[in-house]
């Protein structure tokens, strides 16, 4: 029933040249969670707030520019933390203010998913040394390098490690926004966010035909 779920709050950390559809992939999957009402309105589920060093326009390494609603250190109370990738996580990786700033947010947040190379700057925060995570293929080397310590998983789709989650490249950060939208709000709500989408869920994170 409408009214009977929780809205939880989704942070999306934003820097110079991410990856337009590390971000939109799966924001697009948690707006797609949602209930239609008896009036035929729509009740959201979750709720997208975007993050960055400070506020203002963000532009991704394919050009458009993403409105930052907040600083990292005014993050409003969060359920996720979703880092994106990018070409931009290459000089991102030594910005000492915004791998701190993600450190703390993360520590203070339920759950916190990366996408692609945004594994990268969670590692560098040693928040996934010891820890199980993977990594998009194409940058898997220079990926590996930014976290030593980290028990890196060449195949997976998505690796999913209770409070953490990271996936592959690109595309399978819309997986893992499903499989997470499945673990919070149960598989057949994630089912129809995927068929709001049309879109076909690879719901195996070990099915991974780029490793």
């Amino acid at each position: 029933m409408a009214g009977d779920v929780p809205l939880r709050r989704v942070g999306v950390a934003l820097f110079e040249g991410f990856t337009v559809l590390d971000v939109y992939g799966p924001v697009q999957a948690f707006a797609a969670c949602r209930t239609t009402r008896p009036d035929g309105t729509l009740e959201r589920h979750f709720q997208i707030v975007t993050l960055a060093q400070r506020p203002g326009l963000v532009r991704a390494g394919e050009g458009p520019g993403t409105q930052a609603d907040v600083a990292l250190g005014e993050a409003p109370p969060l359920d996720v933390l979703l880092i994106p990738g990018g070409f931009g996580t290459r000089t991102a990786v030594d910005d000492a203010g915004l791998i701190a700033g993600l450190r703390g947010l993360a520590q203070r947040v339920p759950v916190t998913a990366t996408v692609c190379t945004g594994a990268a700057l969670l590692a560098r925060t040693g928040l996934l040394d010891d820890r199980p995570a993977t990594s998009n293929k194409i940058a898997w080397d220079w990926v590996v390098r930014q976290g030593p310590h980290v028990r890196w998983q060449r195949r997976a789709r998505w690796v999913d490690d209770d409070d953490i989650l990271t996936s592959s490249g690109v595309s399978a950060g819309i997986d893992m926004a499903l499989a997470l939208i499945a673990r919070l709000n149960g598989r057949d709500r994630a089912l129809d966010a995927a068929r709001a989408m049309e879109y076909v869920w690879r719901d195996d994170a070990a099915d991974d035909p780029f490793a």
